[in-house]
C-alpha cells in the first residue's frame, strides 16, 4: 500500500463525522447486494481453497454474514445517535450526552479457516461506526481473497475500503502504518506479534484468537444429544473452528456410552467434509495424535484418555480429532482446565442446575454454552470475544459498532451559567461547606 492511499484512508475517515448516517447504510446495502449477486462465486471459492461444501458456505460464510448486514442495516440508525446520560447534581445546569465516532482508519488481518465470513463480519462494524478500513485477506485461502479484492473494488472506493493480498510480509508492512484500530483473528502466537506491534505506536486493537475449549458432560446428560453436537462441532468445517469443541471431559460414568455414539455417528455419516486447509496443517493434527493416512474417509474421531501432558493435551487442535477424558467429580475437571490458559468458549452438557450454575461460578471462558456448542457466535445480542490469551476485545452486533466507534464525552452548560463560581477561587468557608453539603 503506499503512503498517498492511507492519508487518503485518514482524510475520509475524518470527513465521515460529518456525513448523515444514510450513507453508511447505503454502502451497507451495497456490500449485501454484491453478496447475494456472487453466492455462486463465493461457493466455487471456498470450494477450490479446501472442498467447503456448498451447504457449509451458506451455513457457516454467506448467511451469517447476511443476516450481520440486515441486523446492522436495521439497528444503524439508532445506535448512532448521541445518547443522553445523567448528570450529577454538582453539575446541574449542564447535559451530557456520549457521540459514537469514527476511530479513524482500520485494519483488519483475517485468517483461512473462515475466510469469507471472517473478514467481512468485522468489515461491517468498521464501515457502519463511520471508519475506512484496510482489508489483509489470508494467503492460504488464494481464491476467496482474490475474490474479496474484487468485491472491494466493486462495492466501494479506494478511499472507503482497500484490499492489500499478500502473505507475510504484507502483514508486517501494513502494521508499519498508524492506524487507529487493528482488528486480527488467528491463532494466541501471532496474536501476541500483533499486540506488540501495536503497543509500540499505541494502537488500540481487538484480538479474536482460540484456544483448548472444553466440553464438560456431567452424569446428568443426555449422552445422545451431547454426542450428537459434540460430532457436529467437529465435523463443521474439519474442526477448524476457533470455537470448536476441543477435548471433551466426561463423567467416568458415561465414557463409554458417549464413545460408542460418537463412533456410530462416525460410520453412519456418509457426508464429504471440508479439506485441511493445507498438507502442513493435516500434518500437524496427525502429529497431534490423529489418524492421518486416513483423514480423506475418517471425519472426526476420539482419542481415548491421552496422558495429560502429551503435545494434544497442550496445543489448540484445530482438527477433526477430539480427546476423551474421564472424571469422577466435577473439581477434577476443572483441575484439568487449568492446565490450560483461558479458552474462548466453553461447552456443558447437563440437566443439573446446580452443576450447570458450578461450571459457571468456577470457570472463565470467553462465551458458553450449554447443551449445545458453537451456537453462541451467531446470536447478534451477544457479544464475541475472548479473555486473556483467547482473545481481547468483543464484536457482533451493537459490541461490533462500539468495539469501532469512538465514545466521545460531550459536556454543555445550558443554564445557570454562574453556579460554577463555587468552584472558582477564593475558597471561602461558605463555598467549603456547601460544597460539602452537595
Amino acid at each position: 500500500m503506499i503512503s498517498k492511499t492511507f492519508l487518503e484512508l485518514k482524510s475520509r475517515a475524518l470527513h465521515n463525522k460529518s456525513l448523515d448516517i444514510s450513507s453508511r447504510i447505503a454502502n451497507l446495502k451495497k456490500l449485501l447486494t454484491w453478496i447475494e449477486k456472487n453466492d455462486a462465486e463465493i461457493k466455487k471459492a471456498l470450494h477450490l481453497d479446501f472442498q467447503k461444501s456448498e451447504f457449509e458456505t451458506q451455513t457457516s460464510e454467506i448467511g451469517i454474514v447476511k443476516s450481520e448486514i440486515k441486523y446492522f442495516i436495521k439497528n444503524l440508525k439508532c445506535w448512532a445517535k448521541p445518547k443522553c446520560v445523567q448528570t450529577p447534581l454538582t453539575l446541574f445546569g449542564h447535559i451530557s450526552k456520549i457521540h459514537y465516532e469514527p476511530k479513524g482508519v482500520v485494519l483488519i488481518i483475517a485468517p483461512w479457516n473462515y475466510p469469507f465470513q471472517l473478514t467481512i463480519n468485522p468489515l461491517i462494524p468498521a464501515i457502519a461506526a463511520g471508519n475506512t478500513v484496510v482489508i489483509k485477506p489470508s494467503e492460504l485461502t488464494p481464491h476467496t481473497s482474490k475474490l474479496i479484492h474484487q468485491m472491494v473494488t466493486e462495492v466501494f472506493s479506494n478511499n472507503e475500503v482497500v484490499c492489500e493480498l499478500g502473505g507475510r510480509e504484507k502483514t508486517e508492512e501494513l502494521l508499519g502504518y498508524d492506524f487507529d484500530h487493528v482488528f486480527f483473528t488467528g491463532s494466541t502466537q501471532v496474536g501476541r506479534i500483533i499486540a506488540e506491534a501495536c503497543a509500540k505506536k499505541l494502537t488500540p486493537y481487538t484480538l479474536e484468537l482460540g484456544g483448548k475449549s472444553p466440553t464438560i458432560i456431567d452424569e446428568t446428560a443426555d449422552i445422545d444429544d451431547a454426542a450428537e453436537k459434540v460430532y457436529w462441532g467437529k465435523f463443521l468445517n474439519r474442526g477448524q473452528t476457533c470455537v470448536a469443541p476441543d477435548y471433551v471431559l466426561i463423567h467416568r460414568s458415561k465414557k463409554d456410552a458417549f464413545i460408542k455414539k460418537f463412533n456410530e455417528l462416525e460410520k453412519a455419516n456418509v457426508e464429504t467434509p471440508t479439506g485441511f486447509v493445507n498438507t502442513q496443517n493435516q500434518q500437524r493434527v496427525t502429529k497431534l495424535g490423529g489418524n492421518g493416512t486416513d483423514f480423506h474417509t475418517t471425519r472426526c474421531e476420539l482419542i481415548d484418555s491421552p496422558a495429560l501432558d502429551s503435545e494434544i493435551m497442550k496445543q489448540e487442535i484445530f482438527g477433526p480429532v477430539a480427546p476423551v477424558i474421564a472424571f469422577d467429580i466435577l473439581d477434577d475437571a476443572y483441575k484439568i482446565m487449568a492446565l490450560n490458559p483461558h479458552p474462548l468458549a466453553l461447552y456443558i452438557f447437563s440437566k443439573s442446575k446446580n452443576n450447570i450454575q458450578d461450571i459457571l461460578n468456577k470457570t472463565q471462558s470467553g462465551g458458553v454454552a450449554i447443551n449445545n456448542v458453537i451456537v453462541h457466535l451467531a446470536n447478534h445480542y451477544l457479544p464475541f470475544g475472548g479473555i486473556r490469551t483467547s482473545g481481547i476485545g468483543t464484536y457482533h452486533g451493537h459490541f461490533g459498532f462500539l468495539e469501532f466507534s469512538h465514545r466521545r464525552s460531550v459536556i454543555e452548560q445550558k443554564f445557570l451559567f454562574k453556579t460554577m463560581r463555587l468552584i472558582f477561587p477564593p475558597y471561602t468557608d461558605f463555598k467549603k461547606k456547601l460544597l460539602a453539603k452537595l
